[in-house]
């Protein structure tokens, strides 16, 4: 008999995917920030690098979003691990070149821009074909539920990656990340052999076209944005904050003090999304008017951290922000739209993020150049007023 596709099997198979995707994430800050010096690459080039595949995704979700319609999540769920594994190993073969001094760092840079760019463009079907599989398999009263288990996937892999990274980081600096795409290729095999495809509760032969400035989802596309342009811009300079204001020396030092930080703050948005909102259904009205305030408290204190104990501290309160925040922004969108828009939406909510880690690197490089605390004031500032806006919008409620 066939299995249901919202069984806890299922739920399992989805979230290996994403914990491995969420696995890259992290190691790619932990991993390839620390030695970005040290392969000839300038701040502004690993802010571009970081951000180019962000364009390849902002340009092709949507698309996958609406394939997923007619080709199935599954199918375009696992068009996007392949491309995961195949970008991600050809990113480390490129920095592990430049750590071995085979080109000049021009030439390196344009490699590098290669496979982030074939990364950006394949790995892009991840998180919509996952999004919209939730949709389908869950009620409105769950789906802030459902949307926060897509959600943790980020936070678990941002626990494991940094762990993962320092276990196997005495092997070779990018050895962790050929294990993290060989990981990719187990996900492939387990969705393609296990995963059931949900039934689909709509037309399949067309898919929905949903623009940005759709007013119905508009306000959490914009969240989305400014959440990760924020975001991202912080976790680049991260590195260089704990080198230059805390007086970390050596790359091995760096790292483990941003593979803690990260550690503190991907536990906190475990417990939040994995143990507290699956007993509590918080409203997304709850999650968006709270969780913005204190991310923009949270990033007022980092930008006065004077220790990398206080640097720990703010980033696990800047995991209970982001933790509130996602699931809080995909789910109200789920429920803005109707059924037969679910993959358009999926598309849109994986573009928007992206969209700001097109700008939030290389203007988190930009501004720390200038000050060291700018990106963190600026960003707090921004977020503040995103927290106030969401109080004069009308966010959806689950229906009965």
């Amino acid at each position: 008999m066939r299995a249901m596709p919202n069984s806890s099997r299922d739920k399992l198979i989805l979230l290996f995917g994403l914990v491995t995707y969420g696995m890259g994430q992290s190691l790619l800050y932990v991993i390839f920030g620390p030695v970005a010096r040290e392969i000839g690459l300038a701040e502004w080039q690993f802010g571009v690098l970081i951000a180019a595949s962000n364009v390849a995704i902002v340009i092709f979700s949507p698309i996958w979003g609406r394939a997923s319609e007619t080709a199935g999540r599954k199918t375009i769920y696992l068009v996007g691990l392949v491309g995961y594994a195949v970008g991600y190993a050809g990113l480390a073969l490129g920095i592990q070149a430049g750590l071995w001094g085979w080109f000049a760092p021009l030439p390196l840079f344009l490699i590098l821009l290669g496979a982030r760019l074939v990364y950006g463009i394949l790995a892009a079907a991840i998180q919509p074909a996952a999004t919209a599989y939730v949709a389908d398999t869950t009620d409105e009263a769950s789906r802030g539920q459902g949307m926060a288990l897509i959600a943790a996937s980020g936070g678990i892999g941002t626990i494991i990656g940094p762990a993962f990274g320092g276990l196997l980081a005495g092997l070779g600096a990018v050895v962790p990340m050929y294990a993290a795409a060989g990981l990719a290729l187990v996900a492939v095999a387990v969705t393609m052999l296990r995963l059931v495809e949900p039934q689909r509760h709509v037309d399949t032969t067309a898919a929905a076209r949903m623009k940005f400035s759709d007013e119905r989802v508009f306000p959490y596309l914009l969240g989305w944005f400014i959440v990760f342009m924020v975001f991202t811009g912080i976790q680049v300079v991260t590195p260089f904050l704990i080198e230059d204001r805390f007086g970390v020396v050596g790359r091995e030092a760096v790292t483990r003090v941003a593979m803690f930080a990260l550690l503190s703050m991907g536990l906190v948005t475990l417990l939040i999304q994995i143990v507290v909102m699956q007993v509590w259904k918080l409203s997304p009205k709850f999650l968006l008017r709270y969780s913005f305030l204190i991310f923009a408290v949270v990033l007022f204190l980092l930008a006065n951290a004077g220790s990398t104990t206080q640097m720990y501290l703010i980033y696990a309160a800047m995991g209970l922000a982001v933790a509130l925040a996602t699931p809080g922004l995909n789910a109200a969108a789920s429920l803005a739209v109707g059924p037969q828009e679910q993959g358009a939406v999926a598309g849109l909510l994986a573009a928007a993020p992206a969209f700001g880690m097109i700008f939030g690197p290389a203007l988190g490089g930009i501004l720390y150049n200038i000050a060291e605390s700018l990106p963190m004031l600026l960003g707090g500032g921004l977020v503040a007023i995103l927290g106030v806006y969401f109080w004069f919008v009308t966010i959806p409620e689950p229906r009965d």
